[in-house]
C-alpha cells in the first residue's frame, strides 16, 4: 500500500469512530478499525491532531463528493425530484459533518489555520458544494425566478438552517424543503 493510500485507510477508519466517540476516540481505537499496528498511525500522520485534521477535511471535501451527487440523482426526473433527493443527500452528509467537526473542534482550533476565518479547506468545501448546487439548478435555469446561484444559496439554507444543532425544533423533510424552495410558504406558491 502506498503512503497516500494508507493515510487515505486511517482517514476512512477514523471517521466511523469519531461520529461513535467523539474526541475520546483513541490511537488504540483507531489502529484497531483501520486494521493496523497502532505506530503506524505515527508513520502515516506526524501527530494525533493531523489525523484528526485530515480526517475533518475528508469529511468536508470528499474527494467522491461527485460520485455520490450524482448517485444521488441518479434516476431523478423534474426540478423538484432532484431539490428533494440532493436535499436528502446533504442532510445525511450533514449529520455526519457536524458530528466529526464537533469531535474535532478542539484539534482545528489548536492546528494552523488562518487567524480571520476558517482554514481553508472548509472555505474550499462551502465553494465546492455551491458549485456543484449552482449546476444542478442551472440546468434548469428557465424554470427559475432567480439566478441558479441563489437557488444554491437558498438550498443550502434550509437545508443547514433545519438541522442546526442550536435549534430545538421538528426536522422538517427533504420533501418540505423542496416544497418550501420550490414553491414559497403561502398557498399561492403551490399553484
Amino acid at each position: 500500500m502506498t503512503p497516500d493510500d494508507r493515510r487515505k485507510a486511517i482517514v476512512k477508519a477514523v471517521v466511523p469512530l469519531l461520529i461513535e466517540h467523539g474526541q475520546a476516540v483513541t490511537t488504540k481505537q483507531i489502529a484497531e478499525a483501520a486494521g493496523i499496528a497502532e505506530g503506524t498511525i505515527f508513520r502515516a500522520f506526524p501527530d494525533k491532531c493531523a489525523l484528526m485534521v485530515a480526517a475533518a477535511e475528508e469529511t468536508m471535501n470528499p474527494q467522491d463528493r461527485a460520485q455520490t451527487f450524482a448517485a444521488a440523482l441518479e434516476g431523478a426526473g423534474d426540478l423538484r425530484d432532484k431539490v428533494e433527493r440532493i436535499t436528502a443527500h446533504l442532510l445525511e452528509r450533514f449529520r455526519m459533518t457536524m458530528a466529526v467537526m464537533i469531535a474535532v473542534r478542539g484539534f482545528l482550533m489548536s492546528g494552523d489555520r488562518p487567524a480571520d476565518g476558517p482554514p481553508k479547506f472548509i472555505v474550499e468545501a462551502n465553494r465546492s458544494l455551491h458549485t456543484a448546487l449552482t449546476e444542478l439548478f442551472a440546468a434548469h435555469r428557465d424554470e427559475l425566478s432567480v439566478p441558479p446561484e441563489t437557488a444554491a444559496i437558498a438550498l443550502r439554507s434550509l437545508v443547514f438552517g433545519s438541522r442546526h444543532p442550536g435549534m430545538d425544533f421538528d426536522e422538517i423533510t427533504p420533501d418540505e424543503i423542496a416544497r418550501v424552495l420550490l414553491h414559497g410558504v403561502t398557498k399561492e406558491g403551490e399553484h
